[in-house]
């Protein structure tokens, strides 16, 4: 269960709503007519940095609630644009701490994805050497999460469709062995998280939530501005899309899934300024990312229990029926995936021309 969004001003501080407050008066005397490129991407990096520092580590959570007041002020000071006028406990509905272990790695995993894939396609407004850099950490910590989410979905699959291939012991031996790696995963990453290098990291988000140094071009207006970026990103899923017709190998199929969320995740962005037909496309975007997700997983599955028919001779017919039952899940995954690259298609063109 999720909370509610949390107060966001900071304590003894002026309410930055307030009639008299410093961002009032300047919505009220420099009203922008478009926000500029600047302000919509900062906005997503925030929240996105938001998301993980809430889920990732909470002490540095309760620290970095004190910044709000920034983003605060940037979303008065925007104007009436489409999804500006919104309230900041609004605007931050869904960044909030998850109660679930599983769910604030999830939301961790997903929020360090964002990030990058925003550097990346924005990354022409932004010092390309800082966000290369934090591109790379971002991509090494969520590594290291992602090692326990992997865990994690085997420990489900074994928990779930065992029973239907295996007998009643050898779903407790795999669950063991699954346990046990999992365990050794986690005490890795707790140490990742007391050492200097997921400080500095945090200390990176941190820096994205009040506003990272950005480049002359991104004060330009954000609906001129990002709109040129992104087609990058389109040109990337196009691209990918052809290699995977010609050949539908999972390989492939994992590119095209790649190049998806930087389209997703930039078409989100976009939807902040220009509405339906990015969401539009956004939502396009995910749900084949989603369904290739299904197969990449299955893919991995069998990966890792084939690994472990070689390690573990014992347990090596119990991993064969697993393996055969993830081949089949992995068959249907690869079902209608050309149709919904058609449907991306579909949804740009409309958008974007």
């Amino acid at each position: 269960m999720t909370s509610e969004p949390l107060d966001y001003h900071v304590d003894g501080g002026p309410d930055p709503v307030a009639p008299d407050s410093p961002a009032r008066q300047l919505a009220a005397d420099e009203r922008f007519s478009d926000p500029t490129a600047a302000m919509v991407v900062h906005r997503t990096l925030a929240m996105a940095a938001r998301t993980f520092l809430l889920n990732d580590l909470g002490l540095e959570a309760d620290d970095g609630l004190r910044h709000g007041s920034s983003v605060d002020a940037l979303s008065i000071a925007m104007g009436p644009r489409p999804l500006w006028n919104q309230s900041t406990a609004k605007s931050l509905r869904g960044t909030e701490r998850r109660a679930d272990h599983l769910e604030r790695v999830h939301q961790s995993r997903v929020a360090m994805r964002r990030i990058r894939s925003n550097l990346r396609t924005f990354r022409l407004l932004l010092d390309p050497g800082w966000g290369t850099a934090l591109r790379a950490e971002l991509a090494w910590y969520g590594n290291e999460l992602g090692r326990s989410r992997d865990l994690d979905l085997l420990a489900g699959l074994i928990r779930d469709c065992g029973p239907e291939v295996l007998e009643t012991d050898e779903v407790a031996r795999l669950l063991a062995v699954v346990d046990w790696r999992h365990d050794e995963v986690e005490a890795q990453i707790a140490a990742d998280q007391a050492g200097p290098r997921r400080l500095r990291l945090g200390e990176q988000m941190m820096l994205l939530w009040e506003g990272p140094e950005f480049k002359p071009k991104a004060s330009g207006p954000a609906t001129e501005v990002l709109p040129t970026l992104l087609r990058r990103s389109w040109g990337d899923v196009r691209g990918a899309g052809r290699t995977a017709r010609k050949d539908p190998s999972d390989v492939n199929l994992h590119q095209l899934r790649i190049r998806l969320k930087d389209l997703r995740y930039g078409s989100e962005t976009l939807a902040l300024v220009e509405g339906g037909r990015a969401r539009k496309t956004a939502k396009a975007a995910e749900r084949l990312q989603s369904q290739l997700g299904d197969l990449h997983d299955a893919v991995f599955s069998v990966s890792w229990l084939e690994a472990l028919a070689r390690e573990q001779p014992d347990l090596a017919d119990a991993a064969e029926r697993l393996v055969a039952h993830q081949r089949q899940a992995a068959a249907e995954s690869c079902k209608g995936w050309k149709r919904g690259l058609k449907d991306v298609e579909r949804r740009w063109r409309r958008w974007q021309g």
